[in-house]
């Protein structure tokens, strides 16, 4: 999301004033698509994180083949870290929550 964008997304979430209920409803709708999206992203990065220190106790470093299915695992946790970090950084800025 551009800054421009993410300024009106802000703008949207709080004024709602003199929008008609179907406009209301909308952005009722957006807001509960955003945060099922969240939660997705959430439970995604919670996943990759327990299946990346399941492996760490299980798997041996030092063959070559458990070595990459190590690696590919953090690859995974720190993708899902990463949008998890964007994601508390969005709802501080457009909904006042600190995560």
């Amino acid at each position: 999301m551009t800054p421009k964008e993410a300024q009106r997304f802000t703008k949207l979430l709080h004024n709602t004033d003199d929008m008609t209920p179907l406009e209301k409803a909308e952005v009722g709708r957006l807001k509960t698509a955003y945060l099922s999206a969240v939660i997705t992203e959430t439970e995604a990065y919670v996943a990759a994180k327990e299946a990346y220190e399941d492996a760490k106790k299980h798997l041996d470093v030092r063959d070559p083949g458990e070595r990459e299915v190590l690696m590919t695992l953090l690859k995974s946790m720190r993708d899902g870290e990463k949008n998890v970090l964007i994601i508390a950084a969005e709802l501080e800025t457009h909904f006042g929550i600190s995560a």
